[in-house]
């Protein structure tokens, strides 16, 4: 049976010259198209970026395109693990730090959106009265964000948060009814 050899470590300065090669493509990689001609491109960035690893390092084995894609996402998944892994509260010891390439790509997807919860509570809670500001109005499950000057009249309803255009219409009848 003929089995796969595994390959050599990356060192880092391989990992340094990833890193630093994909930062030059990242407008490649996040543009914002699923065509044939997009996927060429990504990948004929993967291969500029394998011939940047190999020919900064001549002793070291050469590298395909597809290593260094894969190698790319582990460093990221490995950065983002530690990254939660140190918000964690509680015992125990210390996570590992971050490594320098891992640095590299939070560093790198720092400019991304990021999502975050209500500190202090999830959405599996039920609301309480200090989760909900004196600027957010809930009726029968309808949110409405209220101006600051007139909380208590209905009349001043501003906008409504990631709800469809039926709830919109169905609160501005009852707004005409109060």
């Amino acid at each position: 049976m003929d089995q796969k050899r595994r390959s050599t470590y990356f060192s880092p300065t391989e990992l340094e010259i990833l890193m630093q090669a994909y930062a030059e493509q990242v407008p490649i990689f996040t543009k914002k198209s699923n065509t044939a001609a997009a996927a060429r491109a990504r990948e004929g960035a993967w291969q500029e970026i394998a011939e940047q690893v190999n020919a900064n390092n001549p002793s070291c084995p050469k590298r395909t395109w597809q290593q260094m894609k894969m190698k790319y996402k582990n460093i990221v998944q490995t950065a983002n693990r530690k990254k939660a892994e140190a918000r964690k509260t509680g015992g125990g010891p210390p996570p590992a730090p971050l490594t320098v390439a891992e640095e590299m790509a939070l560093s790198q997807q720092s400019m991304r959106p990021v999502a975050e919860g209500i500190p202090g509570g999830s959405s599996s809670d039920p609301p309480t009265p200090q989760d909900r500001s004196a600027f957010i109005r809930v009726t029968d499950g309808v949110i409405a964000l209220l101006e600051p000057d007139a909380l208590t009249n209905l009349h001043a309803i501003v906008t409504i948060l990631h709800l469809p255009q039926i709830i919109k219409n169905v609160l501005i009848i009852a707004e005409h009814n109060c």
